[in-house]
């Protein structure tokens, strides 16, 4: 059942919708659970590119409102995926055990993150006036909740796929209209480009240069068809090749540097235990980003051989993921003292004397070049341990001497940080201002980035080739 917000309204039908429009806002009031009030509908009647399929389901539990009808509890949105609806969140969102106030908005055919086949405009029309301007409509929930039923917690976001999209993008854009403290997304990764797509102003892809902080805890799956976990292209763009994903890590990476935190490589933590319904033998590897300020968060989860969805009652380490991990990652963030995620315990090393059989693989090429085997990547194995072959086979796998993975003999567990992954590292590749190709003082880095995969192989006059001066431009890890 669901409950109108204790509100007076005025109400009117037209031939397309009938809208509820308010006129007078009174005090924040808890529901039962499983039982949601309808958030004012005024909202979805004023919203850019809604229908009537509009809704906003806000869940409250009684703990959360004070005497005088405010709240300071956390606020968390749950985004459904692609094709998704928000029937299901009050039944098994948790929010009332978990005191939190839960928000439930319901997309149009999924969230306005990319190309869709609903849209009257082109991604790039940012004045466009008749799709979805999700970040407008999200700041109106927002400011509803603050200004109207005095809801003044901590805001977060919860979102899996198409979901997980829209909270990275409404977390990119966070600010004074989206004060976003934390997000927990599944099986999606930042946008690599473009900068900005769909209408309005909050609609860029990646978080500001000096914009606020936002926490950021990322789980995906290695094995994923649909949102590649090492980035680039995606079915779900419809072949427009303007939408490229960031790696996963390269994503967590540009986290870490947006949030202050250190520029090392980030602690790496193997043999984390990830069950299902169906498998209570899975692994995941997880990656705790060091050095960020107080009161920010930054992790990753790695889930080896998960494609787009998890299984049903997926935990890492006995904690599941919907949602006690994102409550977990929430009481964290509000310093409160409630049971946290059991630290992940690292893998021991094997037992056997197994080191004699470590060693590299003499055919392993890197996929850009020949010339990029096992012993050009023991030169930096920092930057190059997360490279591939063709065959999608990493350094880190193929080269265990050159990206130091031989087995540790049967040494204590502990948590590492490995070379395989520096994302953070990457990121300050830098190419030589002086060298140029032997053809044309003009040809320069910045000239071979315009197309590395045939121009990173040309040399200079004295025989350096473009791939090792040319380290931004020709880096398969480097952000460009």
């Amino acid at each position: 059942m669901k409950l109108q917000t204790p509100q007076l309204y005025l109400i009117f039908t037209t031939l397309a919708n009938p809208w509820y429009v308010n006129v007078s806002v009174q005090a924040l009031t808890s529901n039962a659970k499983e039982s949601p009030q309808i958030l004012n509908t005024n909202i979805c009647s004023t919203a850019q590119g809604r229908t009537s399929k509009c809704e906003v389901e806000l869940d409250v539990p009684a703990s959360c409102v004070k005497t005088d009808a405010t709240s300071d509890c956390p606020i968390i949105f749950f985004f459904h995926g692609a094709g998704g609806t928000n029937d299901w969140f009050a039944k098994t969102s948790g929010v009332h055990e978990a005191n939190m106030i839960g928000v439930y908005p319901q997309g149009e055919n999924g969230w306005n993150t990319g190309p869709k086949d609903s849209n009257v405009c082109q991604w790039d029309d940012f004045s466009c006036t008749e799709d979805p301007d999700e970040g407008a409509f999200i700041a109106a929930i927002i400011k509803e909740l603050r200004d109207e039923l005095g809801a003044n917690g901590n805001i977060y976001l919860n979102g899996n796929s198409n979901g997980a999209a829209l909270s990275m993008r409404i977390a990119s854009n966070a600010g004074a209209d989206l004060p976003i403290r934390g997000v927990i997304t599944k099986v999606t990764q930042l946008l690599a480009s473009p900068p900005r797509s769909g209408p309005g102003v909050l609609n860029y892809n990646q978080p500001e240069a000096g914009g606020p902080k936002v926490s950021v805890l990322n789980l995906m799956g290695t094995e994923d068809k649909v949102i590649p976990y090492e980035g680039g292209s995606s079915s779900v763009f419809g072949q427009d090749e303007n939408f490229q994903l960031m790696a996963a890590l390269e994503s967590m990476a540009m986290w870490a540097l947006h949030n202050d935190c250190s520029e090392d490589a980030p602690e790496i933590t193997t043999g984390v235990v990830y069950s299902n319904s169906e498998d209570a033998n899975g692994e995941a590897t997880f990656y705790s980003y060091q050095g960020c300020p107080e009161g920010v968060i930054v992790e990753h989860y790695a889930l080896h051989g998960a494609g787009h969805t998890f299984g049903q009652k997926a935990a890492l380490d006995g904690v599941e993921i919907d949602y006690a991990m994102a409550f977990e990652f929430i009481n964290r963030l509000e310093g409160t003292d409630l049971p946290v995620v059991p630290s992940p315990v690292a893998s021991p090393g094997g037992g056997g004397d197994d080191n004699s059989a470590c060693e590299d693989d003499p055919e392993w090429r890197g996929k850009f070049n020949a010339d990029h085997t096992c012993g050009y990547v023991a030169e930096s194995p920092s930057s190059r341990c997360n490279w591939e072959n063709t065959d999608g086979v990493k350094a880190s796998k193929a080269c265990k001497v050159a990206c130091d993975e031989c087995d540790t003999g049967g040494r204590d567990p502990v948590t590492t940080s490995s070379p395989t992954a520096s994302p953070i590292e990457n990121l300050y590749c830098e190419d030589d201002p002086l060298w140029h190709g032997k053809m044309n003082a003009e040809h320069d880095c910045d000239f071979v980035a315009l197309d590395p995969l045939v121009r990173c192989n040309w040399v200079s006059s004295d025989g350096f080739k473009a791939m090792d001066a040319c380290e931004k431009a020709c880096g398969e890890d480097c952000l460009l």
